[in-house]
């Protein structure tokens, strides 16, 4: 069992932040307190103007802007950065404090509000704590969006249950594995509604209680589609447990293997019949060379021919020897041939 906040992980990184001040001493002095509270990259742009110029180039992970700038207001420049880019996290640094500010920031989408002009080691602790928060924030909410959208096209059947093996989570090729047109159809339903709980029972239920004793599954399991008809699934599972509410989900991935499986019977089917066609003609060979080989000794006759004929003998041998190894190699073994084959079984 893993932890659930694993899917979220992801190493400390520099933050790379675009600053937009009209006041270069400002940015000055920001960047010198920002970089002893954490490791920063700061791009600085002394005008609204420059800093869209400069979002457009290179990728920030935040942006920091005053409000009082020329040709263009902190608010003005926050409608446009939202434009190119409604993700990228917008903190208004700016000695205008007044409240009508403030909530109109927060109502344009900024994610923060620093005031300047109070003692610059608690300001810039301040606006480092904004910045760190909403990056992080905006980091995980991108990572999981990028591995949402990596599951849900994933060619593979994706479901998540909960403690209850109900259905919570379905992507669209576990849909169509089981012929359903939404995921309404499928959620809230319990994991056994999907297995074919009568003739395969034993088989489903092992890989359940597996699940739930060992925290992971892999394995075949039969399913069973809306319209009823059954089909063989390679299936993997594992549970996950969220360390903060201590609740215990499962995720699973599936891919359908019934034209694998047909495949393979086929294939096992072919070999043995290869087999049974083979074995007597090859086998006549072989007591033919041993009787000719004896009625030469009985009877006398060159030595060069008695070799030619032993070599011959060997040959045969070997090749019943060949053909028992690929059957074996092929077929798995003498458990996964047809019952009605093993008895053709070159051995």
């Amino acid at each position: 069992m893993f932890c659930f906040q694993d899917f979220l992980g992801g190493a400390k990184k520099v933050l790379h932040i675009l600053m937009v001040d009209e006041e270069p001493d400002i940015l000055e002095i920001a960047e010198i307190f920002l970089k002893k509270y954490g490791e920063y990259d700061i791009d600085r742009a002394y005008s609204a103007k420059e800093g869209l110029y400069k979002l457009q180039e290179g990728g920030y992970d935040a942006i920091v802007s005053d409000y009082e700038m020329p040709e263009m207001d902190g608010l003005t420049f926050l409608g446009e950065v939202r434009r190119l880019n409604p993700l990228i996290p917008f903190i208004i640094f700016s000695g205008k404090g007044r409240e009508e500010v403030v909530g109109e920031a927060f109502r344009r989408g900024a994610d923060g509000f620093v005031q300047k002009g109070k003692d610059p080691r608690s300001q810039f602790a301040e606006l480092n704590h904004q910045i760190v928060i909403a990056s992080e924030r905006s980091r995980a909410e991108n990572e999981l969006k990028m591995k949402e959208y990596a599951i849900e096209s994933s060619f593979n059947g994706v479901f998540m249950m909960d403690s209850d093996l109900r259905l919570f989570y379905v992507n669209k090729a576990a849909i169509d594995f089981y012929g359903y047109k939404s995921k309404d159809e499928m959620l809230n339903k319990r994991i056994s509604a999907y297995f074919d709980m009568e003739n395969f029972a034993e088989m489903n239920r092992n890989a359940c209680t597996h699940l739930f004793e060992k925290g992971w599954f892999l394995g075949e399991v039969k399913g069973r589609k809306k319209d009823s008809s059954l089909f063989d699934i390679q299936l993997s599972a594992i549970s996950v447990k969220n360390e903060i509410t201590s609740d215990v989900y499962y995720f699973g991935s599936f891919i359908d293997i019934t034209d694998k499986k047909i495949t393979e019977r086929v294939l096992v089917e072919f070999i043995s019949e290869a087999a049974k066609r083979l074995k007597e003609p090859v086998g006549y060979i072989s007591s033919g060379l041993h009787e000719a080989v004896g009625l030469i000794e009985k009877e006398g006759s060159s030595e060069k021919l008695k070799l030619m004929l032993s070599v011959q003998m060997k040959t045969a041998e070997q090749v019943l020897e060949n053909l028992n190894d690929l059957n074996r190699v092929i077929a798995g073994g003498i458990d996964s041939l047809p019952e009605e084959y093993k008895e053709y079984l070159i051995r």
